[in-house]
């Protein structure tokens, strides 16, 4: 009995926490009814109740994908990317990696010259 009685205290001091931080960390405005501050108060006063209360009346719901400016992710965020702008901004990752094998065979290319340059004035100065 002691055990499930432990389960149950942990799971309602999770249950308040979690709720005390979404609380605290909402946007102001997705926060219905009453103040930040009041509802973080009654949260952690009434820890149980307070949290059911927050989820079900003060937490506004998440606004709809293309409806609002809601948070986007690094990957989904062109400008955080560094991506290419203007009228070459729609390249796939193949056109990127072409490219990369491109200047990747010029810069070896440029060294086989100048391995073979080399090699030349090596075997000219021997000659001498």
């Amino acid at each position: 009995m002691i055990r499930l009685w432990l389960i149950v205290v942990v799971a309602a001091v999770a249950f308040t926490v979690y709720a005390a931080i979404d609380c605290a960390t909402m946007p102001r405005e997705r926060v219905r009814s009453l103040s930040r501050g009041v509802w973080v108060l009654l949260v952690i006063v009434l820890p149980v109740l307070g949290g059911v209360l927050w989820f079900l009346l003060g937490r506004a719901p998440a606004t709809r994908p293309g409806g609002g400016s809601g948070y986007r992710g690094p990957e989904d965020d062109p400008d955080f990317l560094g991506g290419p702008s203007g009228p070459d901004q729609h390249r796939t990752d193949k056109d990127q990696d072409d490219e990369t094998l491109r200047d990747l065979e010029q810069q070896f290319r440029e060294r086989e010259r100048r391995a073979d340059r080399d090699r030349r004035d090596d075997d000219g100065r021997a000659d001498r």
